[in-house]
């Protein structure tokens, strides 16, 4: 059974992604796993916020390898076109499309997925789909932007 989390938060929020990081980080240690898939769109998908969470050199060589090595801890790159066949392991959803999930997590032996989604409809879709997914981080600036679309 696989177990998801999600953060509700949208656009480019590098502190909901760091939240998604640290609980993959929270969930290998619990599974006594050490891989952990980061999937995104495309290999573009890695400038931005990504960027600015993981760092340079770990998205260099991520771009470059498709995978990196730190310290005995494994993230294996997933896109669209960048699969594999097994992972044991969670997976980072970064900002991908619900509707895309299952083909984009293809690999078996993925223990747990951790969602973070772009756009408010991307978090109402996921929702919908994964009703039993578990809240990890919870943006002020989605409470905010909730607030004010309540307003008009």
């Amino acid at each position: 059974m696989l177990d998801r989390y999600y953060t509700t938060s949208i656009g480019p929020d590098e502190e909901a992604l760091r939240a998604a990081f640290m609980k993959c980080g929270d969930l290998m240690k619990a599974r006594g796993c050490t891989v952990m898939g980061l999937a995104v769109h495309t290999k573009n998908n890695l400038d931005g916020v990504v960027r600015t969470v993981f760092g340079e050199d770990v998205v260099r060589v991520l771009d470059r390898d498709n995978k990196l090595d730190l310290r005995g801890i494994v993230i294996q790159l997933i896109t669209e076109k960048i699969q594999i066949r097994r992972l044991e392991g969670p997976v980072l959803a970064a900002f991908i499309d619900p509707k895309k999930m299952d083909k984009i997590v293809a690999s078996s032996g993925v223990t747990d997925i951790v969602f973070v989604p772009w756009a408010a409809e991307e978090h109402a879709g996921y929702l919908k789909t994964y009703p039993d997914s578990k809240e990890i981080f919870r943006s002020p600036r989605f409470e905010a932007l909730l607030a004010e679309s309540r307003q008009h």
